[in-house]
């Protein structure tokens, strides 16, 4: 009978020993369960304030930027605002000149455009000078020239 009942002993305090153990481990695994879980928080409550930061950042940026395009597009204007003004007053100067030339030396000019292919600045020129030049004009130049130059104006005349 002794036979027996140290094995059952036996078996009895290995599976109480056994119980305790495991109940052990789980508040262990619980409980470094519950570390990682915090140590995952710190870790995202940093990354999520690291975020903000360079989303702050790149806001501050963004806005920079934006001001200075608006700046540099601010100035743009205003240097072609310059720009047109200058190109008006050599252009009414010209016109002027133009306008007070002999039609002799003013078709001379004109056809040396021409011949430098600048058919379209001799068109500006003709649509700002008096009609009758541009008459006196147009009987000076060739009957191809004159012709090509009729057309344009017609065109520009249609257009307006």
């Amino acid at each position: 009978m002794y036979k027996l009942l140290i094995p059952i002993m036996a078996l009895l305090v290995t599976h109480g020993f056994t119980a305790q153990m495991q109940e052990g481990e789980f508040i262990k695994q619980r409980q470094e369960l519950s570390k990682l879980k915090e140590e995952l928080n710190e870790f995202y409550k940093l990354k999520e304030n690291e975020y903000k930061k360079n989303k702050n950042e790149l806001l501050s940026l963004n806005n920079i930027m934006q001001s200075n395009l608006d700046k540099i597009e601010e100035t743009k204007k205003q240097n072609n605002k310059i720009l047109d003004e200058i190109k008006l007053t050599i252009t009414s100067k010209a016109m002027t000149l133009y306008g007070k030339m002999k039609i002799k030396t003013l078709k001379n000019i004109l056809e040396k455009k021409i011949k430098d292919g600048e058919i379209n600045n001799v068109f500006e020129i003709l649509i700002r000078l008096k009609d009758k030049r541009v008459l006196d004009l147009l009987k000076k130049f060739d009957t191809k020239t004159s012709t090509k130059l009729m057309d344009m104006l017609n065109n520009y005349k249609k257009e307006k």
